[in-house]
């Protein structure tokens, strides 16, 4: 030891803690301040006990009586027959939780006192002849009798005054007020408080000489006057919680316009300690009632020392003693202080204190009136914070000296002996002695710095030797890591086989195989369970994942077998385990349907949770060469990317082209409808408006892709889609011209030309006009039931479409309009600079023809 040196940083890092505490303990930082008072509650709790002596009763306003009586507010005729039975059994105060700031509300009397009124006013306005003596002498005995009713009648129905005289009758009650807080007002009131609140105030303790120190009221809500006058004290129930919302403290004065004002316990306690209000003596940190001497903050706030949790005091319920006859007897009142509060639910405040969540706020009274009566009080010394920082700075300084000189296991040691201690201490005196010294500060300087430093010794010197040892096995752990998160899975796995399988490693193989199974690599994500099974056989759910996987991991393909004619498709969707396989990014959910040149697929987007309709080919002809295939897939993406420019409302979007395991695929727009070979055959078709409507919808959208540069080269029935919505949409753009290199590299023709120009079908470059040849075919089927060109074979189909004349529609449609089959038979001009030049062209004859044919249909 004595030849180590100090190392500058364990210094650094010790002085920052510290600074950093001793920041918050100057500032009151409420982070550390809410974790002190979470201290200080668990010592509260252990210091809670019964009280020294039972002065304190409470009779509450509870479920029972709410039950009974009936909802808030209740007639104060009911408080007055309660004050009146406390005042027969001898209560020496009767202090009402209860505020009475405005007079009670009562039709019934307010009717009376009008009726009253009428009465007299009547009674003055009648008169009576010289001769009438007898009838004026009835009258007047008749309306004395009946004015002695009415102020009977007032007298019983006025529940106010019934309370102001049973409280002037008891002489022995307080009342609560409130003030609004904090802050003093921004003007003098109006007008200053009644006589019967001013009383109240201390004599000889004025704001002035409280300047700073006493809490601030801004406004002032007291009891009304007929209580007030004849009450014995009146004291305000304010109360302000701390940083975390819990109260712990009792403000024992207020200021208010120049005056100061006494608690409501306070003004309890003293009524029942026989002392007059110039007994109450502010001094600084203290105040004296009597000869007790309160212990204060400078602000003049009271620590509770609570005594327990609900119902520490003993309770009666309200319709129990104010019953006729009560039926608690006289002797639980006689010679106690008698608060009468809420304990119903939702009636008064319930404030959460160290010992509980929920204390009603007349429990929380007791509290304070008992610690005043008992003289037990929980004293913040004035030497507390010396003490505090002296522990502050002690422990800072065996962080930056100690710890670094010391190894870990003894300065652990000597730093757990010595928060024991303190901790100890400070825990004894709070018990013992009622002292509260804060404990957070100091410790947490303690623990904070000894982690900081100690751990920065282990990660930079102590660390290093294990660095050493397993550098290699988390160097290759994270490379394997680097290789799987660019989806270099087959580098992933080699990397992960040559670390040992630990519990974090098991996860990351676990997470490896996943990614084998997204892609379809069943056979490999078989071997990565199997490798975790060598050390953990049942981790999470391999034993089940491996049967499914080896059943399923030779036969499952996604996509078309070579584009060959006969090829047998496959889709992971049957008799795969459960797992979501993706295409790319792309998540595939079902298998939507098959054609000659791929599977479509419904599938989601997760990036933006769009569904999408994803179609894959597969360039894996046996009779390609490697040239040939890579010549298609980069003529694939080309074409797909110009295809995905296309914008237009007639044509399907396509949002995405990829590859994933040999498998190209195409993600677009998913269509909610049908296509069009519903339309064609015999019982099938269209009316002609219809039809012809819709065709040029189509021809828009070719007008559009020509326009772009873009020839479609399989425009049949099939590819023209039908929305619930009424929209036409053109399917496989792009596509066409990928599978057509693909056949012709072969010399085969796939699928049925039927729909094909005949420069199509030569081989010959094409353009615009060979997609309004098919349309025309289409068109003609769409009007017909029939196609326009028909043969036996293949090679008779190609020679009708190559040379021979198609039958005019019009033996299969006799309803067919001139206009319509010359437009029909313009597209299917053998020459393409006979036909249509732009399928615009095409679009407005067919929406003339259609103008025409709603013109001469009859008015309905």
């Amino acid at each position: 030891m004595g030849d180590r040196k100090l190392p500058l940083w364990d210094i650094g890092l010790g002085a920052l803690v510290a600074a950093i505490v001793f920041l918050g303990f100057m500032l009151h930082w409420s982070p550390l301040e809410s974790m002190e008072l979470k201290m200080y509650d668990v010592r509260a709790k252990l210091r809670a006990g019964k009280p020294a002596t039972n002065d304190v009763v409470i009779v509450a306003v509870d479920d029972a009586s709410i039950q009974q009586v009936g909802r808030w507010p209740w007639p104060r005729s009911y408080m007055a027959t309660l004050v009146d039975r406390l005042s027969e059994a001898g209560a020496k105060v009767v202090a009402l939780d209860l505020l009475y700031s405005d007079a009670e509300i009562n039709p019934g009397l307010e009717r009376v006192r009008e009726l009253r009124k009428q009465f007299q006013d009547a009674q003055q306005q009648l008169t009576f002849g010289k001769e009438a003596q007898r009838e004026r002498t009835q009258a007047s005995q008749l309306f004395k009798a009946l004015d002695d009713i009415f102020d009977k009648s007032i007298k019983e129905l006025d529940n106010d005054a019934r309370l102001g005289d049973s409280v002037a009758l008891s002489g022995n009650t307080v009342l609560a007020m409130h003030f609004g807080i904090p802050g003093p007002p921004l003007a003098r009131p109006d007008r200053p408080p009644a006589e019967s609140v001013l009383k109240n105030a201390l004599p000889g303790a004025t704001e002035g000489a409280l300047k700073g120190t006493a809490l601030d009221a801004k406004q002032i809500v007291p009891p009304i006057e007929v209580f007030a006058k004849d009450a014995k004290a009146v004291g305000h129930i304010n109360w302000l919680p701390g940083v975390d919302g819990a109260i712990r403290d009792q403000k024992l004065v207020v200021q208010y316009d120049g005056k100061v004002y006494p608690s409501f316990a306070l003004q309890a306690a003293r009524t029942f300690l026989n002392l007059d209000a110039g007994e109450i003596v502010l001094k600084p940190g203290v105040v004296q009632i009597g000869t007790r001497q309160i212990p204060t903050s400078a602000q003049y706030e009271m620590l509770v020392n609570f005594y327990g949790d609900v119902k520490t005091f003993p309770h009666f319920s309200f319709v129990d003693v104010a019953a006729d006859p009560p039926k608690v007897a006289s002797e639980n009142f006689k010679g106690k202080i008698v608060l009468i509060g809420f304990t119903a639910t939702g009636l008064g405040e319930q404030r959460a204190t160290p010992l509980s969540d929920t204390l009603p706020a007349v429990e929380y009274l007791a509290n304070v009136i008992q610690n005043i009566l008992d003289d037990k009080f929980i004293v913040r010394p004035a030497w507390a914070p010396k003490v505090e920082l002296g522990a502050m700075v002690l422990f800072a300084l065996f962080v930056m000296l100690g710890i670094p000189l010391l190894s870990a296991g003894t300065s652990a040691i000597i730093a757990a002996a010595l928060l024991l201690l303190f901790g100890a201490g400070s825990f004894w005196m709070f018990g013992s002695k009622g002292y509260w010294i804060q404990v957070f500060y100091p410790s947490i300087t303690l623990v904070l710095g000894y982690v900081v430093v100690v751990s920065k010794r282990y990660l930079v010197t102590e660390k290093a030797k294990e660095v050493l040892e397993t550098e290699s096995v988390e160097t290759t752990k994270m490379l394997g890591l680097s290789f799987q998160g660019q989806g270099m899975l087959d580098m992933a796995w080699e990397k992960f086989r040559r670390v040992p399988v630990d519990t974090g490693m098991k996860d990351t193989l676990y997470n490896l195989a996943l990614d084998f199974e997204r892609k379809r690599q069943f056979n490999k994500a078989v071997a990565v369970y199997e490798h975790i099974a060598t050390a953990d056989k049942n981790f999470k759910d391999i034993a089940e994942r491996i049967p499914k996987l080896i059943a399923v991991g030779d036969t499952i393909m996604l996509g078309t077998a070579g584009l060959k004619r006969g090829g047998v498709e496959a889709t992971i969707m049957a008799g795969g385990p459960d797992l979501k396989t993706t295409l790319g990014r792309y998540e595939v959910i079902k298998e939507l349907g098959k054609g000659a040149m791929g599977t479509v697929f419904l599938g989601k987007d997760p990036k933006i949770n769009r569904q999408v309709a994803i179609k894959t080919l597969r360039f894996d002809d046996e009779d390609l060469d490697p040239e040939d295939k890579k010549a298609l897939r980069e003529r694939f993406f080309r074409e797909a990317e110009s295809a995905g420019r296309l914008t237009h409302p007639n044509i399907v979007n396509i949002f995405d082209a990829g590859e994933d395991q040999d498998i190209n695929f195409i993600a677009m727009e998913l269509l909610d409808g049908y296509d069009l070979k519903e339309w064609c055959g015999k019982g099938k078709m269209r009316p002609i408006k219809e039809v012809l409507d819709t065709v040029a919808k189509v021809a828009d959208g070719l007008d559009y892709a020509h326009e772009q540069g873009i020839v479609h080269r399989d425009i049949k029935p099939a590819n023209i889609m039908m929305l619930k919505n009424g929209v036409v949409k053109i399917t496989d753009f792009g596509i066409a011209r990928i599978t057509d290199q693909s056949k012709t590299a072969t010399g085969t023709v796939m699928g049925t030309p039927s729909y094909m120009s005949p420069e199509q079908l030569a081989g010959k470059k094409v353009d615009g006009r060979s997609d309004l040849f098919s349309l025309g075919v289409a068109l003609y089927e769409f009007l017909t039931g029939e196609k326009p060109f028909t043969g036996e074979s293949v090679a008779t189909l190609v020679y009708q479409i190559s040379t021979a004349q198609h039958a005019s529609p019009k033996v299969h449609n006799q309803d067919l309009p001139d206009l319509v089959e010359a437009i029909i038979d313009k597209a299917l001009q053998k020459d393409p600079a006979q036909r249509y030049q732009r399928a615009s062209q095409m679009a407005a004859d067919l929406r003339a023809a259609a103008a025409k044919l709603s013109a001469a249909a009859p008015a309905d």
